[in-house]
């Protein structure tokens, strides 16, 4: 990756990698503007900012080093359609980088503890957006994708004091889990999208999971999954091949 053509962005260092034209990175910068990243022009790598790398969406061995790093790189795809970022991946990524909310305002939440729990949210969620005039097979994979993550964070993520998994092995036992182990599904509907967000209080999703995916996506079975032991990162995979997420359709 070449860090010569950069702009500093409050301590993060912006990138094209070698998918990309450097020019791209002055194209970039009013979507990140947006977003609420101030930028200006760097003479040359300052040191120690945090790198925020661009590519074109398909990870390669490449990000996987990126990853490495301590603080790993942040990796933001050119996803619209005139090759830029996205303005709404901006606009998160800017509430991420400033600790705000990461939903929109008006978000329902939905405390989850049981089956029946999951059920019900994931019908809601999908009624959202059909009255929001999404059609029914956005609707549809909505539902999907709730189902997806809230099983994920209400089995896979609980562990107890040895950090043993409490419920993922018995799945079909379990219709409900202890008051202490219930998580949070949050969404909203803005813009035509539909944001989703899932809390529990075992952790998250780290760069690490992600770094042997992307070293390995030469030799990959696209559209395979890495199951390790379960957690916070075992449902980003299928609930974002549901929704068209293409970096994450290529992990192994």
């Amino acid at each position: 990756m070449s860090t010569a053509p950069h702009l500093e962005a409050g301590g993060l260092l912006l990138i094209a990698d070698e998918s990309l034209s450097p020019a791209l990175v002055e194209q970039a910068a009013p979507v990140l503007a947006q977003g609420g990243m101030a930028l200006c022009q760097g003479p040359g790598s300052p040191s120690g900012p945090r790198r925020l790398v661009l590519f074109d969406g398909k990870l390669t061995p490449a990000h996987a080093e990126a990853l490495r790093g301590e603080p790993p790189s942040l990796l933001l795809a050119t996803r619209a359609s005139d090759g830029r970022p996205s303005t709404w991946e901006a606009r998160l990524l800017g509430d991420l980088l400033r600790g705000a909310p990461l939903l929109p305002a008006g978000a329902s939440r939905h405390r989850l503890q049981s089956v029946a729990d999951i059920n019900a949210t994931g019908e809601a969620a999908a009624r959202a957006v059909t009255q929001a005039r999404g059609s029914r097979t956005a609707a549809a994979l909505v539902g999907d994708v709730v189902h997806e993550l809230a099983a994920n964070a209400m089995w896979d993520a609980p562990v107890d004091a040895q950090g043993q998994h409490r419920y993922a092995h018995r799945r079909s036992e379990v219709r409900e889990v202890a008051p202490e182990d219930a998580c949070e599904l949050s969404y909203v509907v803005e813009e035509g999208r539909m944001w989703l967000e899932v809390v529990d209080r075992f952790g998250g999703l780290r760069p690490g999971p992600l770094r042997p995916g992307a070293g390995r996506v030469g030799r990959a079975r696209p559209g395979g999954c890495v199951r390790r032991r379960g957690g916070a990162g075992t449902a980003a995979h299928p609930g974002a091949q549901r929704c068209g997420g293409r970096p994450c359709g290529r992990w192994p």
